[in-house]
């Protein structure tokens, strides 16, 4: 099995494979007071040039790393941070912007059934890894699906109008993904996000 590195989390200081935690690097603001000045920028995806510092993706750990100035300190230079506030809703976003991209690639893979009756297939046929739900699907339609699915894991996310824009269609309540590697990369991203957000309720 190949060996995965390993990251430091600024906030909590635990070692954690390094798809475990989010990299954080420096990039230019627009402040016409402070020209050339740096600030904190989320790279969710690891695209980004230039020195990195780590985090979880959990509010306690964010919020230490903010408040004690540890984002400077990691990246060794000064940089503007984000509002604890802020750097919740863009990595939010980001996990969010994830998500779809994977659903974008089942899609073109052949790999994902879209509405009621392409998923009722699917699930005759023995495909589907993984129901996804839109949140605001009815629950007669969701109890329709779940009696053949009972044993399948699913995630629910986004709106009916969300995922049909996604897929060129008007509206969709229900995905299912036929690919196990990509079934397991969208449960992973829920749970991360389900972590993020339900950490203040």
């Amino acid at each position: 099995m190949k060996h995965q590195p390993e990251r430091t989390c600024i906030g909590c200081r635990g070692i954690f494979k390094k798809d475990d935690v989010v990299r954080i690097v420096a990039g230019p603001y627009a402040d016409a007071s402070s020209p050339g000045g740096q600030s904190v920028v989320i790279d969710y995806r690891e695209k980004l040039p230039g020195r990195a510092a780590y985090v979880c993706p959990k509010r306690e750990c964010i919020k230490v790393a903010i408040e004690k100035g540890h984002f400077s300190r990691a990246l060794r230079l000064k940089v503007k941070s984000l509002s604890f506030g802020d750097f919740i809703e863009r990595l939010t976003a980001a996990m969010q912007e994830r998500i779809k991209s994977l659903l974008a690639m089942s899609a073109k893979a052949g790999k994902l059934a879209a509405g009621y009756s392409a998923v009722q297939d699917a699930l005759e046929k023995g495909r589907v890894q993984l129901l996804l739900y839109a949140k605001d699907i009815s629950e007669g339609t969701k109890e329709k699906v779940m009696i053949p699915a009972a044993s399948l894991p699913e995630v629910t996310l986004f709106s009916r109008d969300e995922l049909g824009r996604l897929l060129n269609r008007e509206f969709i309540g229900v995905i299912g993904i036929e690919d196990k590697g990509f079934a397991d990369a969208i449960r992973k991203e829920d749970r991360r996000l389900k972590v993020l957000i339900n950490a203040s309720e």
